[in-house]
């Protein structure tokens, strides 16, 4: 007896040191860390399993969970409010909760709705320097709308031809995307008529050279290389291989 309580005194005193070892090289916020239930709470709280015999695992568990649904009921959990919970006492003295199917369903569609607000699709817009994973919950309800559709459609409110209006640039731009793509009838909202006269205005604004079409801002035309150099017209007897770029600066 005597040596297996030495055994397990040396065994204990090894674990101390090794978790000492380990704690001085960890690299956990202490805001982050892993934070215990406090007992004393569930003891306060009243119990709702007057089973005294039960051993095995499930028993266990669902103490544990009685446990949960009583400390969150009787407002010494993070959602507090025990004083609207519907209860009643029995012959034993022992309060019985029956909201705790409640409370559980709740923490359940909590827990299922955080993860698929992580995993949702989101509209980055430019600036835009955080992950989904980053954000909470509350900061990307703005991105769960999806892309505006308009009601109606614009032609035959307005009365206009479409075709007419090819050297139109706003008109053209607008159902275009920035990869000179014509936009879909989803995203325009235009009847199958109207969105076949668009189409048409828009490849002939780029057929004639009049529209461009893919838009490229400067700055990105002047990182690319060898296309960011722009022919330069000089009069004659002087340099006519120069040219400039957007800054403005001679480049040999």
């Amino acid at each position: 007896m005597s040596s297996s309580r030495q055994f397990l005194s040396s065994a204990l005193r090894q674990s101390r040191a090794a978790g000492q070892r380990t704690a001085q090289f960890s690299t956990t916020s202490p805001a982050a860390a892993i934070r215990d239930i406090p007992t004393t709470s569930f003891q306060n709280a009243p119990r709702t399993n007057n089973n005294h015999t039960n051993n095995n695992s499930s028993s266990g568990s669902n103490q544990y969970k009685s446990d949960m649904f009583n400390l969150l009921n009787s407002g010494s959990g993070s959602r507090g409010g025990g004083r609207n919970n519907s209860s009643s006492f029995n012959d034993a003295g022992h309060s019985t909760y029956y909201n705790s199917q409640k409370v559980q369903e709740m923490l359940q569609s909590e827990v299922t709705a955080a993860n698929y607000m992580k995993q949702m699709k989101r509209q980055w817009s430019n600036g835009d320097v955080y992950a989904p994973r980053d954000l909470s919950a509350y900061e990307m309800k703005g991105g769960r709308q999806g892309k505006w559709t308009p009601p109606a459609d614009a032609v035959d409110q307005l009365g206009f031809s479409p075709l007419d209006n090819y050297r139109n640039f706003s008109l053209v731009s607008d159902y275009m995307t920035a990869f000179g793509r014509i936009k879909h009838s989803n995203q325009t909202g235009l009847k199958p008529v109207n969105q076949r006269k668009i189409a048409k205005m828009v490849r002939r604004a780029i057929g004639l050279g009049i529209h461009p079409s893919v838009h490229k801002h400067p700055e990105i035309l002047k990182q690319s290389t060898g296309r960011h150099l722009l022919p330069l017209v000089v009069p004659k007897g002087r340099e006519a291989n120069k040219t400039k770029n957007f800054d403005g600066e001679d480049e040999h």
